[in-house]
């Protein structure tokens, strides 16, 4: 693999030729392709690695003078230097977006954004679009004819946990992703720390496996004290997580950010913690007052868990029904019906038309109806939601009071005013019974009753 190629090497690897859908997240794909740009641009010696940041060292060469994106990247960090992980982030959707229309002007991809919220890749050349990826299996399956490029591709795809998409089951890879490296900056690092000695004939990097396994030997370096496990970022997540539960969600917006940026970190983007602390940030976002950050991430949380766990999982069913109140409460009925009709099927099958989960969404899909204008059909709903909560929770269980009180309100929009005012005082007395007289659902109950 010529490092010139390496950019578009990975980014065809982490694309379904067919589907066209990415096998990992979209920060995972992100951070590849920044990891394998840098990388490149280091083996061409127009980065390095100075105490830990990047700095631009040189011109381009003759090889790489047609190299806009090179140009571009070398000139932000020439521009402001900061550590490799800042560029991570910084240059991902603009590597990303050259990259891509790069291999669509090439002829090897095409853009297929038809119903889709994001684009999809799918080959146009499928010969060409599978290059790398037969390339770098070959290489996997031979490990001493890895030249340095195909050696950097596979470690940033590693770093990702793209392995499983490279010849399953292969020994080498499999002991690689024992210790998988901490990032595609693990990989920058380590290559800029590796000596690049070309070989006679081929250009063949003797040390090519270094550079995977360098990345490895760094984050084993780091001090384990450095790095909480898994059981120490959860305990931080319930605690921030508690801080949005009792209305301080700008407390808990920093650190969930700092849970968040360590799970994704450690354990990787598909990980259920990870996806489920991305999750609860962006409520906290979004209960802090702060919908700009909050939806974008709540739409990229459900992507990522449905395409990591699978549609009917429920953390992608909890994302799900997070995202149709949030479309609820910004007055997008219509689309939050679409959210919800999923979760409350699913639901209801899996787990019971009474259990509390079910019982949530169903409500929320009633007052869904009710706001895009047809409290008939609204009503009709939460009759039913109301006589399984009944029967499965009880009068005074909170659901239960929550749908009474829904219904109650939904009636009075139908003209049906004296069967509302029923409604009302039942919740009102329920509530006061099950969830005691000081509990907040109670006095807002109490007054919407007139003195």
């Amino acid at each position: 693999m010529k490092y010139t190629h390496l950019v578009t090497g990975v980014f065809t690897v982490l694309h379904d030729p067919v589907t066209g859908r990415a096998v990992a997240g979209h920060r995972a794909v992100r951070a590849a392709l920044v990891g394998a740009q840098l990388a490149g641009l280091v083996i061409a010696g127009r980065l390095a690695v100075e105490d830990g940041r990047m700095v631009a060292t040189g011109p381009p060469d003759d090889e790489h003078r047609d190299d806009p994106t090179g140009d571009l990247v070398v000139a932000a960090v020439d521009g402001a230097p900061h550590d490799i992980r800042y560029w991570g982030t910084a240059l991902g959707d603009t590597v990303y977006d050259r990259t891509a229309q790069a291999l669509v002007d090439a002829g090897v991809l095409r853009r297929d954004a038809a119903r889709l919220r994001a684009p999809r890749w799918p080959a146009a050349d499928p010969v060409r679009a599978a290059r790398a990826r037969l390339e770098i299996e070959q290489r996997v399956a031979d490990p001493v004819s890895f030249d340095l490029p195909g050696a950097v591709a596979l470690a940033c795809l590693l770093a990702v946990g793209a392995g499983g998409e490279l010849a399953p089951g292969s020994g080498f890879v499999d002991e690689l992703v024992a210790e998988l490296p901490t990032g595609p900056a693990a990989v920058v690092t380590a290559l800029a720390e590796v000596p690049v000695r070309p070989m006679p004939g081929g250009g063949r990097f003797a040390g090519s496996r270094l550079v995977v396994e360098a990345a490895v030997l760094q984050r084993r370096a780091d001090a384990p004290a450095a790095r909480p496990g898994r059981a120490a970022l959860r305990a931080r997540h319930d605690a921030a997580a508690a801080l949005v539960g009792v209305g301080r969600a700008g407390e808990a917006v920093p650190l969930l950010e700092e849970v968040v940026a360590e799970a994704v970190h450690d354990l990787g983007p598909a990980d259920p913690d990870a996806l489920t602390a991305e999750g609860n940030l962006a409520v906290a976002y979004l209960a802090a007052g702060r919908p700009a950050s909050g939806v974008p991430l709540l739409v990229e949380v459900l992507e990522e868990r449905e395409w990591s766990l699978g549609a009917d999982h429920p953390l992608s069913l909890t994302a799900r029904d997070v995202l149709a109140s949030v479309h609820r409460s910004a007055g997008r009925p219509a689309e939050a019906l679409a959210h919800y009709g999923p979760v409350v099927e699913h639901r209801t099958r899996v787990l019971g038309p009474g259990h509390p989960d079910t019982l949530v969404s169903r409500l929320g899909a009633g007052l869904a109806l009710a706001d895009d204008g047809d409290p008939r059909a609204a009503v009709a709903v939460l009759t039913d939601a109301l006589r399984d909560a009944l029967a499965e929770q009880g009068p005074g269980h909170r659901c239960t009071v929550a749908i009474r009180g829904a219904l109650a309100g939904c009636l009075d929009l139908a003209g049906r005013p004296v069967e509302a005012r029923t409604e009302y005082d039942r919740a009102a007395r329920d509530a006061a019974t099950g969830l005691g007289p000081a509990d907040p659902d109670t006095a807002a109950l109490r007054a919407v009753l007139p003195r």
